[in-house]
C-alpha cells in the first residue's frame, strides 16, 4: 500500500485540474467559487449502479415505452412503494383527485430497467419522477418545473393537470 502524507496529499489536491463552465481547464486553486465545475461523479456512479442491478434487458425496448408512456399518459409518476418523497406527492395528487397513472418501480417486473432508462431520460436517478402532459414537473419538490408539491403551494400544479387532462375544472373545487 502506499502512504503520502496529508501535507503531500492536500497539495496534489489543491492543484488538480479541473473542467470549468466556461469550457476551459484551469487550476482548481484559481477557480472562482461562482465557476467551479459540476460534480457528476457521484451522479454516475448512481447510474452505473441502478444500470448494474437492471441486469439484461432491450434497452431501447424499455426507452421506447417510457417515452410512449410520458407521452401517452396526462399524468404519470414512477415511485417506489417505501419513499416518503413518492408518498408526499401521491398524497397531493390524491387530495386533488387527479386521474394519475402510477408505476411503483420497487414492484414493477422490469421496474430496474425502467429506473435506469429513466435516469437517462431525467438525468436523475431520484424518486418520484412526475410527468404531466408529456413535461417533466420534476420529483416531490425539486426537479423539473420544481416539483409537486412546491406546484402545488404555488397553485401551478392544478392548471397543468386540467390542461394535460388529469383534472377537470369541476374536481378543483
Amino acid at each position: 500500500m502506499l502512504w503520502c502524507s496529508p501535507v503531500i496529499m492536500m497539495t496534489m489536491l489543491t492543484t488538480i485540474q479541473a473542467w470549468s463552465p466556461t469550457g476551459t481547464f484551469a487550476s482548481h486553486r484559481h477557480m472562482c467559487r461562482a465557476q467551479q465545475p459540476r460534480m457528476d461523479f457521484f451522479q454516475d456512479m448512481k447510474r452505473g449502479l441502478t444500470k448494474l442491478t437492471a441486469g439484461d434487458y432491450d434497452e431501447q425496448a424499455v426507452r421506447a415505452m417510457i417515452e410512449r408512456d410520458i407521452q401517452r399518459k396526462p399524468c404519470l409518476m414512477y415511485s417506489t412503494t417505501s419513499c416518503p418523497f413518492c408518498k408526499q406527492a401521491k398524497q397531493i395528487l390524491d387530495d386533488m383527485n387527479a386521474i394519475y397513472t402510477n408505476v411503483e418501480l420497487d414492484v414493477a417486473e422490469d421496474g430496474a430497467a425502467i429506473r435506469t432508462e429513466l435516469s437517462s431520460i431525467i438525468d436523475r436517478t431520484s424518486v418520484p419522477a412526475v410527468f404531466i402532459g408529456g413535461q417533466f414537473v420534476g420529483g416531490a419538490n425539486d426537479g423539473g418545473l420544481g416539483g409537486v408539491l412546491t406546484l402545488h403551494s404555488k397553485g401551478e400544479l392544478a392548471p397543468l393537470l386540467v390542461k394535460a387532462g388529469s383534472l377537470t375544472a369541476t374536481q378543483r373545487i
